[in-house]
């Protein structure tokens, strides 16, 4: 049993950028696209909500399979500890415990492209040239029988590169946050790790139709301008982080920053809630609110402390702010006055070093 097992479930998912056609700017100056999808009344976890594409750790994920199928294509030792090896804080899903087969570095990875091919039959493999720092989408081979298969358990994920004689991408699949679901959702946590992936060119779409309603490529503007509006609703993961790539307009920039932040490594973000005169604030950290040593367990007893301030009063209070504030679900205001943490992206597009990259 892994630590902290009974307090929420291992996720992964793939922030999945694609380059525009021609590289051309769309009317907001975006030369790519982010693919999303909407999540159907059936399922368990976020329905009818706008996701990237991602799902449960599974134990296929962890499978000695892998390695055999490493080995068979004479992937070097050394070539795997450049995904395993990373400097920085480390959230408790890349921690390896007894019993684990897989470092998590590897394993967590694998489990984001299973859930990416599951749900959109996009299946991202290793560029076999020049190391770009793109994936690529593997499109010519009968997609639809093969998600069906591995989604509904009948093949491993492993037997489908093991077929095309392909590797899945580890090299282009970039750590990029930890999110973890706030302490009060005490009937189902997950800690998922976000991983970002760019393709050089929109690649083909396969919704699988248990859970996806629909699904779009769209920029990161679109999106959140579309939340804003009531057309869609994005959870605060997903609205954080579009939020961060708003203010790139350039793939290549975006890919340069996600290979240099490797050094870095992860510090994982679970929101600790405060009711305000005036709407909730979700507070992260660095924020002078958020809980010092906090072990992400344990109830938030302030919560309703600050409930006769507004949220305006709260943040003048502050000299650290690192928070969400919300009026109902589609209202929602970023505040970060200090750096981004571990070298990212700030939320708030305050990444005038990072973009020179």
């Amino acid at each position: 049993m892994r630590a902290y097992e009974k307090y929420w479930r291992d996720s992964a998912s793939v922030i999945v950028l694609a380059r525009n056609r021609h590289n051309e700017r769309d009317i907001h100056g975006y030369n790519y696209k982010v693919l999303v999808f909407k999540r159907t009344e059936n399922t368990s976890f976020l329905p009818n909500h706008i996701v990237f594409p991602g799902g449960s750790f599974d134990p296929q994920d962890d499978s000695t399979d892998w390695l055999r199928l490493f080995g068979e294509q004479r992937i070097p030792p050394e070539a795997l500890q450049t995904v395993t090896s990373v400097s920085g804080p480390r959230p408790h899903i890349f921690r390896r415990m007894e019993g684990d087969q897989l470092d998590r570095s590897i394993s967590v990875r694998l489990c984001a492209l299973r859930e990416c091919f599951e749900e959109l039959g996009v299946l991202l493999t290793a560029n076999k040239g020049p190391q770009t720092g793109f994936s690529v989408a593997r499109t010519d081979f009968d997609v639809r029988t093969w998600q069906a298969d591995v989604h509904d358990g009948r093949k491993a994920f492993c037997q489908l590169y093991e077929q095309l004689h392909e590797t899945p991408d580890l090299w282009g699949l970039y750590e990029w946050s930890t999110w973890m679901t706030p302490t009060h959702f005490r009937r189902k946590r997950f800690e998922t790790a976000f991983f970002l992936a760019a393709l050089n060119e929109v690649c083909p779409v396969l919704p699988e139709d248990y859970e996806v309603e629909e699904y779009m490529w769209e920029s990161p503007r679109n999106l959140l301008d579309a939340h804003s509006e009531g057309i869609l609703w994005l959870a605060p993961p997903q609205s954080y982080e579009l939020h961060r790539l708003s203010h790139v307009h350039d793939i290549d920039v975006i890919v340069r920053v996600a290979k240099a932040r490797k050094r870095f490594g992860t510090t994982p973000f679970c929101p600790v809630g405060f009711n305000a005169a005036d709407g909730y604030i979700g507070v992260l950290p660095g924020d002078d609110l958020y809980p010092e040593h906090f072990d992400f367990i344990t109830d938030n007893e302030d919560m309703n402390k600050y409930g006769e301030l507004t949220m305006r009063e709260l943040a003048e209070r502050a000299r650290n702010l690192h928070r969400v504030e919300h009026i109902g679900l589609h209202q929602q205001t970023h505040l970060h006055n200090g750096p981004s943490l571990d070298g990212h992206l700030h939320v708030l597009g305050y990444n005038e070093p990072l973009s020179k990259l």
